[in-house]
């Protein structure tokens, strides 16, 4: 089987649980594409999966930084593409399961992250003119990018003229090549999970009281304390920001607590609609959470038919 398994969805949607039952139908290995996964020292906090419920599956790109790193989407584009390269050359399906939709976009399509030098007093060219001449330059060039661009956002709009100057491609053209597929599509099997809202709901509400339990404030803590007291990029989990909040006492622990709560609630909002928007290829499982198992078996028989 060459074809690379992507599961994505809300937080809290099964997507880990997916992934095992795959793995082991399918001989596959997991890599991970959950960018507050990627950082050591958040365990709790990220409902990152333990090594016994691993379940002997191997798993890639988990706890590769420590908390006070950085891990960019163009390193996680090149390390997720390595790894699948890898897995495939072992004769072993690729299976991805996360919910950061940049991460997903990065590794599915040509994704190419700009890099251009700024060209040296490229804007004094334009000093003479007004902010609509200066767009009307833009228009003759690349018409779709000055019609996202209002004719007073000079900025804006001198930018992409120099990425134009610089890198000889439209900033039109740059994005559209963001929307092609770097594999094949016949070799990509894209699974969305859409629980029921309200009980998605209940269950986010329901796992901040478990991480709660299970030590989250105290994680956090450690982690903000290793970091010389500085929200870096593990600290952005969600659980994160709130507790920070609490430990300089700007909120109280009641309103910690909530505010977790919404704010994963909002995070799951956001997830839907994104990969709702950016994967027309997923195939999507809409399921209540008691009928998981249900789910799982029709996703196993909906890969097998593809892969036949």
């Amino acid at each position: 089987m060459s074809k690379i398994i992507v599961i994505v969805g809300p937080t809290a949607s099964g997507k880990t649980d997916l992934s095992i039952r795959l793995a082991k139908e399918f001989n596959g290995e997991v890599i991970n594409a959950d960018s507050t996964q990627i950082f050591q020292g958040t365990d709790i906090a990220t409902n990152k999966i333990t090594t016994a419920e691993m379940q002997g599956i191997k798993h890639h790109l988990l706890s590769i930084k420590a908390v006070n790193e950085t891990y960019s989407v163009a390193d996680f584009q090149r390390d997720a593409r390595n790894c699948i390269a890898a897995i495939q050359q072992q004769k072993k399906t690729p299976i991805v399961v996360g919910g950061t939709g940049l991460y997903i976009n990065a590794l599915l399509y040509q994704y190419n992250f700009l890099k251009f030098e700024h060209i040296p007093g490229f804007e004094k060219q334009f000093e003479q003119l007004s902010n609509l001449e200066v767009w009307q330059k833009l228009a003759a060039l690349d018409h779709q990018a000055a019609l996202k661009i209002h004719p007073n956002n000079r900025y804006r709009t001198i930018r992409a003229l120099e990425i134009l100057q610089s890198t000889g491609q439209t900033k039109t053209d740059i994005i559209e090549n963001n929307h092609q597929y770097f594999y094949e599509s016949q070799d990509l099997i894209i699974i969305g999970l859409a629980p029921n809202r309200e009980q998605l709901y209940q269950c986010i509400n329901q796992r901040v009281l478990r991480l709660i339990k299970q030590g989250l404030f105290i994680e956090i803590t450690n982690a903000y304390n290793a970091t010389d007291f500085q929200l870096t990029q593990a600290l952005t989990c969600i659980g994160g920001k709130e507790i920070i909040q609490y430990l300089m006492q700007k909120i109280n622990y009641e309103t910690c607590i909530s505010l977790m709560q919404k704010n994963n609630r909002h995070y799951a909002r956001r997830q839907f609609t994104w990969f709702k928007n950016q994967l027309p290829d997923c195939h999507w499982f809409e399921f209540k959470m008691e009928n998981f198992d249900n789910a799982c078996e029709d996703i196993i028989k909906l890969i097998k038919r593809i892969i036949v």
